[in-house]
């Protein structure tokens, strides 16, 4: 394929993206490390570009390098309690110092016209303000946090109002309280507030870890939740999975984990389907339920095109109605996005997982494995002790989901009488308590 061709066949593949994310709001958290590197400026080309493509931004970083740094430089050795700086008066102007210096690199960037790039000509209406008001820690384990902050309210109607009028909003992990002090605030903790209270639709975090290298292409809020309460989970990673799950849990959509040292991470995520960063999700958000008899049209319509390459084996309208009881569902917008089907057979305890299909659009979202675990918490319900499923073409994603190929499961009389010999397909089993 030539370099013309590829370009269209990416430019062809990235317009779905480009027409959902538009005037979708993004929080987007970076670390004050990228910000501090040569790398930094593709960055802002990205920003740039998906500022003009009508997406409302809120851009955070954080200010933990460049706060070392300048505590350093002045004699002062950090104090932490539960891995939480101590931000006493004597490092407070340093550390205020430090986080603007961090705000100023990151507003001359975006200011400077992108003279020479790709988006040459751009100008972004960057706006910054008081828009958190903070409270102390207080005391923990007996000891002061003193200028150490948690959020105590986000003013999201100024945030939306400005967003509504394409500027794009800049935020520093500090905060003020009623009373005029000043809080140094974590930027994770700040990031994932400020998305709950706008709604966001996406809250990323770019930054860069060794566990990253790690982590799936994809985690459910259950997922993050078991490496949250695994003893050898990195206290960081703990630290940035719990705030992913809060946001999730609360009104946020999506949060992306995007290693810094991508070069045009941000841009793969977004508008490639593979992606190039992990993407957390809360299970059940988008409303998985059991299908009815209204939802054969959307089911027919989104497993047909795997019926005609063989993947799925071909069912009658008729089928499906007989069936669809036995039907899961996610719907969005009113369309049948994806679907799955347990069919138990209680005299032989078993049940048979049929009709796993996610629409292409909305394809590495965790919307399989979640129709799964529906699937399997219903034959558990069912007292089914072992599942099943025939499969041509995906083995390999069952296998990684705990099945495992056999040859000596005997299918059920009934199955037995349907099973087309000339598919060849793969019996997989799993046990399940």
């Amino acid at each position: 394929m030539s370099t013309s061709e590829e370009y269209i066949q990416w430019f062809r593949g990235a317009a779905p993206y480009i027409k959902a994310h538009r005037k979708k709001t993004f929080v987007i958290l970076i670390s004050d490390e990228f910000i501090q590197s040569d790398h930094f400026i593709g960055l802002i080309h990205d920003i740039a570009l998906l500022n003009h493509l009508g997406i409302k931004l809120i851009i955070l970083h954080g200010s933990r390098d460049r706060i070392n740094l300048s505590l350093s430089q002045n004699g002062i050795t950090s104090k932490f309690n539960q891995n939480i700086r101590i931000s006493d008066t004597e490092s407070l102007p340093y550390i205020i110092q430090a986080i603007n210096e961090v705000k100023t690199k990151i507003e001359s960037h975006l200011s400077m016209g992108l003279p020479n790039t790709p988006m040459s000509g751009s100008e972004i209406s960057l706006v910054s303000g008081n828009f958190v008001t903070g409270m102390p820690l207080g005391v923990i384990d007996g000891i002061d946090m003193q200028h150490s902050g948690k959020v105590r309210e986000v003013k999201h109607e100024v945030i939306e109002a400005l967003l509504g009028q394409n500027h794009v909003i800049l935020m520093s992990n500090i905060g003020f309280s009623r009373t005029g002090e000043v809080f140094n605030l974590p930027a994770e903790e700040l990031a994932s507030e400020v998305a709950k209270s706008i709604k966001a639709d996406k809250l990323i975090f770019i930054h860069h870890h060794q566990w990253q290298e790690t982590l799936p292409d994809t985690l459910s809020s259950s997922d993050c939740e078991t490496l949250i309460h695994t003893k050898h989970t990195p206290d960081d990673l703990k630290h940035l999975l719990s705030h992913a799950v809060k946001a999730v849990k609360s009104t946020v959509k999506r949060v992306h984990i995007i290693d810094q040292l991508v070069d045009g991470g941000l841009l793969l995520e977004l508008f490639t389907r593979n992606g190039c960063g992990t993407l957390i999700t809360n299970l059940f958000y988008e409303g998985i339920r059991v299908a009815n008899i209204k939802d054969i049209g959307g089911i027919l319509g989104l497993i047909g095109p795997l019926e005609s390459s063989g993947i799925l084996v071909e069912r009658s309208r008729e089928q499906l109605e007989l069936e669809i009881g036995s039907f899961n569902v996610i719907e969005k917008d009113g369309m049948i996005i994806a679907c799955i089907a347990c069919i138990p057979n209680s005299e032989y305890r078993v049940a048979e997982i049929a009709c796993l299909a996610v629409h292409e659009d909305y394809q590495r979202v965790g919307f399989g494995e979640q129709l799964l675990k529906v699937a399997e918490l219903r034959a558990h319900e069912h007292g089914i002790v072992q599942i099943y499923t025939l499969t041509t073409q995906t083995s390999h994603w069952f296998i990684e989901h705990g099945y495992a190929e056999t040859t000596s499961f005997e299918l059920p009389p009934h199955k037995l009488t349907q099973f087309n010999q000339k598919r060849r397909s793969k019996v997989l089993l799993k046990k399940i308590n």
